[in-house]
């Protein structure tokens, strides 16, 4: 039995875009409403407490209860917070494997593998890199996935 974990480096671009695009927005509003101060500051204040309850109080919790089990017969993806989510595939019922990363995948642990099976599909997010090599040699091994 493997447990895998999501990357925290996918956690802080994720919290890093948030921030940035709330400092745009904020920018922005500093920008347009400059001839309304309270108007401008209540804006300011709402964008920031919006940008900041899910970047640094709920991301990190779903990061922190997002896990992956591999057993000898099957997967199982946890997640949620509040209400947690399990969803479970036997090897055996798995048509297809799909890898998805990107050019700055290394860095970034934005890895995703997504298990294909008749009626739908099973996504194991936020892989680091060799998590997701593992994690594809594992599929190997079990005869799930043939990588070129």
């Amino acid at each position: 039995m493997k447990d895998y974990h999501a990357d925290q480096s996918a956690l802080w671009t994720i919290m890093l875009s948030v921030c940035l695009a709330a400092s745009g927005l904020i920018a922005l509003a500093g920008a347009v409403l400059d001839r309304w101060p309270n108007v401008m500051w209540g804006v300011i204040i709402v964008v920031c407490v919006i940008a900041a309850i899910p970047a640094f109080c709920i991301l990190p919790l779903y990061f922190r209860m997002l896990s992956c089990t591999v057993t000898s017969s099957g997967i199982t993806v946890t997640a949620g917070i509040l209400f947690r989510r399990a969803q479970s595939v036997r090897f055996e019922r798995v048509q297809f494997v799909q890898i998805l990363s990107g050019p700055f995948d290394g860095a970034f642990g934005l890895n995703f593998v997504v298990l294909h099976m008749y009626g739908g599909h099973l996504t194991v997010p936020f892989l680091n890199r060799d998590d997701r090599v593992s994690f594809a040699a594992l599929l190997q091994q079990k005869g799930v996935f043939h990588a070129p």
